[in-house]
């Protein structure tokens, strides 16, 4: 993960909720900060708090380019919507793309010592990892750094969670009940959801693929010669499951993002598993040590994990000191597993087996690029 309304982001679903920030479906709404979050001024590591760290960026320029891992434009109109309207006078380019995609146009641009990008925020954990490791990040720990759970951080400050996805399970309710909505993975072989179900191809996706790990270790690897014999239109990108399933074109989905607590009027309805694992990880940030815009990009960074954004969350809130959504408890107490993700995501010899896997049972990846479509 077209944004607002229905929560369709790939990239920010769940912690961006800054005044209004109309992000199409798949990421995430933004409601105004309540006064109890603005009161305490908040400081990063070195002291500054947000204006300070704003007046910083307006005298470097105010311009400030971001590469954000999604997979529909619009996903990132809401953020420089947001980001500007707060900080008047900052100009922000938001370049929204798959993280896959995004990290080799990173390494091109390290290899032509022509660096375009100040602050990337991707799916793909390892690039983080690789990049510390090579010296090519701007340590910086922004405002709420302390509240970071430690396993979606960097100790010395070069990477740090921005916000928490999850992935898991969606229906619409004017063709599904609650009661017979899809939790489990096995409820996908139910013969009411034959041909009725629309799935990215996890070949395509890491975060998808992680899902059908998941799935074969638990239930097989016939599972999804029978998830196909229920009819599967397979698709690129996560948002796009999502659209066709609010449109009504199809009854059900998984390997998507949602928010927990519904909009109403939509017709999209978001669950996570009984029993079953589901995805959730740290969407991760970070500063590049050759940035051309460094003060702007510690601030980009503070005030996404600012309390009057971060206690906001679509899903489950990053922030240690902010409080699950009505409903809800902590994501300990889940069948999910940020740290796994990371560690899935770092075996890159595994993934590729598990993508050649998925080729040979359902096909290899057809379509253009969901950006495009």
């Amino acid at each position: 993960m077209k944004l607002l309304p229905s929560f369709r982001m790939t990239f920010l679903a769940a912690a961006l909720a800054v005044s209004t920030l109309g992000l199409a479906a798949h990421a995430q709404q933004a409601p105004a900060a309540s006064p109890a979050t603005t009161a305490a001024v908040e400081r990063d590591g070195s002291g500054q708090s947000l204006n300070d760290l704003y007046q910083a960026a307006l005298k470097e320029g105010g311009a400030l380019t971001v590469y954000a891992g999604g997979d529909e434009v619009t996903q990132g109109f809401g953020i420089k919507a947001g980001f500007e309207r707060q900080f008047p006078g900052m100009k922000l380019n938001l370049i929204v793309d798959l993280s896959k995609y995004h990290d080799a146009r990173i390494e091109e641009e390290l290899l032509r010592k022509d660096l375009q990008v100040d602050l990337a925020h991707l799916q793909t954990l390892h690039d983080f990892d690789n990049w510390a490791a090579r010296g090519l990040l701007l340590p910086y720990k922004p405002i709420g750094w302390d509240q970071i759970p430690t396993a979606y951080k960097d100790p010395a400050g070069r990477f740090t969670g921005l916000f928490m996805l999850t992935f898991a399970n969606s229906y619409n309710k004017n063709y599904v009940s609650a009661d017979n909505a899809p939790r489990d993975y096995a409820d996908f072989l139910k013969p009411e959801f034959k041909n009725r179900i629309v799935i990215a191809y996890p070949n395509d996706d890491d975060a998808v693929l992680y899902v059908f790990d998941k799935i074969i270790h638990k239930y097989g690897i016939g599972f999804i010669d029978q998830l196909k014999a229920n009819g599967v239109q397979w698709v690129r990108g996560t948002q796009t499951p999502r659209d066709a399933v609010e449109a009504g074109k199809y009854a059900i989905s998984t390997g998507t993002s949602g928010a927990f607590v519904p909009v109403e009027s939509s017709s999209l309805r978001f669950v996570l598993p009984k029993n079953d694992p589901f995805l959730t990880w740290a969407q991760t940030g970070a500063i590049f040590k050759d940035a051309k815009h460094p003060a702007a990009a510690r601030l980009y960074m503070s005030w996404m994990l600012s309390l009057p954004v971060a206690s906001n969350p679509r899903q489950f809130p990053i922030r240690q000191d902010v409080q699950p959504l009505p409903g809800f408890k902590t994501i300990d107490q889940y069948n999910t597993s940020p740290e796994d993700f990371h560690a899935f995501m770092s075996d890159r010899a595994r993934v590729e087996r598990l993508k050649s896997l998925m080729e040979r049972l359902i096909g290899p990846v057809q379509g253009i690029s969901p950006l495009k479509d």
